[in-house]
């Protein structure tokens, strides 16, 4: 109490003389007090959670790079599922798996956070930041063009492959001159460089200006984040933002990648003039869309902008994921080199080195599966899920969940309980196993989430990273650079932003 009225004014002090401390007190304890109250007001039947402090709400408490285990604590503290303040914003925190799917399957808890920013940047339209009847659409098309193009089956091992032999090239020549390396870069190029081909229906060179500005931007969107800017945290100076000047660059960095994607689509709709060429990519299926509806008085579902966002969305949710999966992969070979061993040795027995694995191969690759299941775990890459929105007052399990709520699905939490994993803390591949050593899935491993906006791109990404990692296991050991060796627990605990990324490292890579 003393620290609170050291901080008033000593013109007030002067001013009340020897009675200072007796009015001051008081007064601090009785403003105190009344913040309790007007707190324990606000939060009746909302679930259970720890008060904060007035405008910063938990923001003192919360590790701002270990969001997902700040978080962690809280629920295991307070309950499955909790709540809180981040600024002036309500958050609900749901850290059990049941809880989590009934929540997520429920349309009234499929919102999206509404941000101004979010708004202005997309229009109201696209997948990722929209929901409602403009999200439904958008989905459908999506998930129909994936499963139509055959993406999840021949054709992406098709542009896997040719992805792995630049790829190689590279590895060798780093492997030949025993140079230490960081992976992300190669990795991301190579996800870029698939999506493109995807959703554009173009082969870009990697050092193509415009693959250089995906590359660029895509991964600074990601880095930066947006939901731990001021605009989130305090909605009531959402207008504010626009001065702030990481706000302006995230914007003019968007448009920027705006105006490429609409350059792509203008050549894209030349080849598509022709009403008899089938579509060939993502933008073809759009344009076709696009024009089918126009036919029919419908100038707003598949408007430009909408084929814009929706080919940017997934670069933004298709290459970095992936890239950073494959990223924890091999870092985890590199520490674990028994673990290594083994994946190895399985490829070897299974595949052998005449060819490369194939996704056939699946079922025969146990012990492999496994790993890439247990990277998917320990690392968390979406530690907090992508956040969801109440779109109106509910009732949950006997909590009040108010409109505009944000609900954190914290994927971390469940991918670390002790009553869903044996040894929740250890990197441990025979989680994904039997007693006979064959490969099981967890219904608890939910790295694309769950529920009703679940990822558009999950078995696309799957097959994305198990083709590369399998490959690469099958040529190369992994290990960590001499210097960086003894920082492992530091490399893989990781900090959060977007995504969960590891701490600074290099490793090399040597031919088998």
């Amino acid at each position: 109490m003393e620290g609170v009225i050291e901080m008033l004014p000593k013109s007030l002090a002067s001013l009340l003389g020897d009675n200072f401390y007796t009015v001051a007190a008081p007064a601090a304890a009785g403003l105190a007090a009344a913040y309790m109250l007007y707190s324990w007001r606000q939060g009746r039947d909302l679930p259970p959670g720890p008060v904060g402090l007035p405008v910063l709400g938990r923001l003192p408490w919360i590790s701002r790079n270990q969001m997902h285990r700040s978080m962690m604590k809280i629920c295991q503290q307070y309950g499955d599922i909790s709540s809180f303040y981040l600024g002036s914003r309500l958050v609900i925190v749901v850290n059990s798996y049941p809880l989590m799917k009934e929540m997520l399957d429920s349309q009234m808890f499929s919102g999206r956070p509404q941000l101004r920013l979010f708004k202005k940047l997309t229009r109201g339209c696209g997948i990722i930041f929209t929901e409602g009847d403009v999200w439904n659409q958008q989905r459908r098309l999506s998930l129909r063009t994936l499963r139509d193009f055959g993406f999840a089956r021949k054709r992406t091992v098709e542009m896997v492959d040719e992805q792995l032999d630049s790829m190689f090239n590279g590895f060798d020549e780093i492997a030949a001159l025993y140079e230490p390396v960081q992976l992300l870069e190669t990795f991301l190029l190579a996800s870029n460089a698939i999506v493109a081909e995807m959703t554009l229906g173009q082969k870009f060179e990697a050092d193509d200006p415009a693959m250089k500005l995906v590359n660029a931007i895509v991964k600074k969107l990601i880095e930066d984040g947006i939901i731990q800017g001021v605009e989130f945290l305090f909605p009531a100076m959402e207008r504010l933002a626009d001065l702030v000047p990481a706000s302006s660059s995230l914007v003019s960095d968007t448009e920027r990648l705006h105006d490429m994607i609409r350059g792509q689509i203008r050549k894209r709709e030349a080849v598509m003039k022709d009403e008899s060429v089938e579509p060939q990519c993502l933008c073809d299926a759009y344009i076709k869309e696009k024009r089918q509806a126009e036919k029919a008085g419908d100038f707003e579902t598949f408007k430009e902008h909408q084929i814009i966002r929706v080919t940017m969305e997934f670069f933004l949710a298709g290459t970095d994921t992936t890239a950073r999966s494959m990223e924890w992969l091999l870092l985890y070979m590199a520490f674990y080199p028994e673990v290594q061993d083994r994946v190895q040795n399985e490829l070897d027995s299974v595949v052998g080195q005449s060819r490369r694995p194939r996704m056939q191969d699946r079922t025969e690759l146990h012990y492999t599966s496994a790993v890439i299941d247990e990277t998917y775990r320990k690392a968390s890459l979406v530690g907090t899920g992508v956040f969801h929105r109440s779109v109106e007052d509910a009732t949950f399990h006997g909590y009040r969940i108010p409109s505009d709520a944000i609900i954190i699905p914290l994927v971390y939490g469940v991918h670390h309980r002790a009553e869903y994993w044996e040894r929740p803390n250890e990197f441990y591949p025979e989680h994904f196993l039997d007693d006979e050593g064959r490969y099981r899935s967890s219904p608890y491993l939910i790295p694309f989430l769950i529920g009703r906006r679940s990822c558009v791109g999950e078995s696309l990404a799957r097959m994305e990273i198990f083709l590369f990692f399998t490959a690469i296991m099958q040529r190369y050991r992994v290990r960590p650079e001499p210097e960086f060796a003894a920082r492992k627990e530091e490399i893989l605990a990781g900090s959060i932003g977007a995504f969960v990324f590891p701490g600074d490292y290099q490793v090399t890579m040597d031919r088998r």
